[in-house]
């Protein structure tokens, strides 16, 4: 099944159509009028139907498909602080950043029929996965993934809204919010309240695991050595916004809290409700990209032929 993504987009067709249509090409310069049938049939639809490939490209076709024949049981939107304080060390092996990453793999390969977005945030929520059911893909953007200090903060109200946006479409009947923060929000003009209200109108759960606890830690300088940062964890809200949309709230010290509670969220999630077939997009727009550079192809050569020759006399003026 063809789906657009930009239907809309379609609405520029019609013009280009129209205009490549009463806009006669003409092959060559010959000094008499063409008659042959493939020269008057393709001087009319060749720049048609390059008018109709650009059109359909930009209106973003892409072919649906089943995702493996099966319906996952729930849909995941995992929101991962990516804030500096996640570089604090609660054990002296790993520090939250790492901790995180390294079991949130281990969460996603427990769940192999489900699908997982990822939505990294600090001072802005960035989409990094749509909702796929590639594990793989999603494991080596896991290991890869890197904190940037350069847009520092802690905007949890608006990594939550990404993250309603992203499940707001998906068929399944049973969709959550994975959300991992240290932190207070600091930034963003969306509440975690308003957030949470959103994701219950919609059906959507949200499980919320604060990390760390309220005192000093430490955290590794980059020329070497350790300073002492504290990280107030807002218990409160998170507790609040798993409380409005059916949730819960865990709480995890070190790494080895954070396990517990995301294999109680795995618990949770057990449920085996009946849901619609997702199914996956695969773009086309690049396919009629090449159809378009295919049927151009002979235009320019045509043109390029033409350069610096007169205009016959049969051409209209």
């Amino acid at each position: 099944m063809i789906l657009l993504r930009q239907p809309l987009a379609l609405l520029l067709v019609l013009p280009l159509l129209v205009g490549a249509w009463r806009v006669v090409y003409r092959w060559g310069i010959p000094a008499s009028r063409p008659s042959g049938t493939l020269a008057r049939v393709s001087a009319h639809w060749l720049p048609v139907l390059l008018a109709l490939a650009l059109g359909l490209a930009a209106a973003g076709p892409e072919w649906r498909s089943p995702v493996r024949g099966a319906a996952p049981v729930v849909d995941f939107a995992v929101v991962l602080d990516g804030s500096s304080s996640m570089r604090i060390l609660d054990r002296p092996e790993e520090d939250r950043w790492q901790a995180a990453r390294r079991l949130l793999a281990q969460f996603i390969q427990r769940r192999p029929d489900d699908r997982f977005a990822l939505v990294l945030f600090s001072a802005h929520p960035v989409t990094l996965s749509p909702l796929t059911a590639d594990h793989s893909r999603l494991l080596r953007l896991l290991a890869r993934l890197d904190l940037d200090s350069r847009d520092d903060g802690t905007a949890i109200g608006s990594a939550l809204m990404t993250a309603v946006r992203r499940l707001e479409d998906s068929p399944a009947r049973s969709r959550v919010i994975l959300l991992l923060t240290d932190g207070v929000q600091n930034r963003g003009r969306v509440l975690p309240a308003e957030a949470a209200a959103e994701a219950a109108r919609r059906g959507i759960r949200i499980h919320a695991v604060a990390m760390g606890s309220d005192g000093e830690s430490l955290v590794p300088l980059e020329g070497g050595g350790f300073a002492r940062l504290r990280v107030a964890v807002d218990h409160t809200t998170l507790q609040e916004v798993a409380r409005l949309t059916g949730g819960e709230a865990f709480s995890a010290e070190d790494p080895g809290g954070l396990a517990r509670s995301l294999a109680a969220v795995d618990r949770l999630e057990k449920t085996q409700l009946p849901v619609d077939p997702p199914t996956e997009g695969r773009p086309l727009a690049s396919w009629f990209l090449l159809l378009a550079l295919l049927l151009a192809l002979p235009l320019a050569v045509d043109l390029a032929f033409k350069r610096g020759r007169p205009r016959p006399a049969w051409v209209e003026p």
